[in-house]
């Protein structure tokens, strides 16, 4: 493999690797920021009254129908967010790959 061909991989890999860690960020503060949503509007609907539940699991279950929406907020977020960690996972083999092919053509 050429010097040219092995400097454009770097190049792509080291891109790729922080575009991956940029996307991973957002991703990891979207579901922080959906988990305090969702967790804002627990209290509230147990301040306000709309839970009434007489144990833990009739109002856990109360708390669910009432707050779908933010409950399927929180699981696309975190979705997004495991799509994002397998990206950067991806991103830093194909970097190691890249230093490991460099280091062979220094050894040549």
């Amino acid at each position: 493999m050429d010097n040219t061909t092995l400097e454009k991989m770097a190049v792509t890999a080291f891109e790729k690797l922080a575009t991956s860690r940029t996307a991973l960020f957002g991703a990891t503060e979207g579901a922080i920021e959906a988990r305090a949503e969702l967790e804002t509007a627990k209290y509230q609907a147990l301040v306000g009254g709309v839970i009434d539940g007489k144990n833990a699991e009739i109002r856990e279950a109360q708390l669910r129908t009432h707050l779908e929406a933010n409950y399927a907020k929180l699981d696309t977020a975190e979705r997004t967010e495991r799509a994002g960690r397998h990206q950067y996972d991806q991103a830093s083999i194909e970097v190691d790959t890249v230093k490991t092919l460099l280091r062979i053509a220094e050894l040549k």
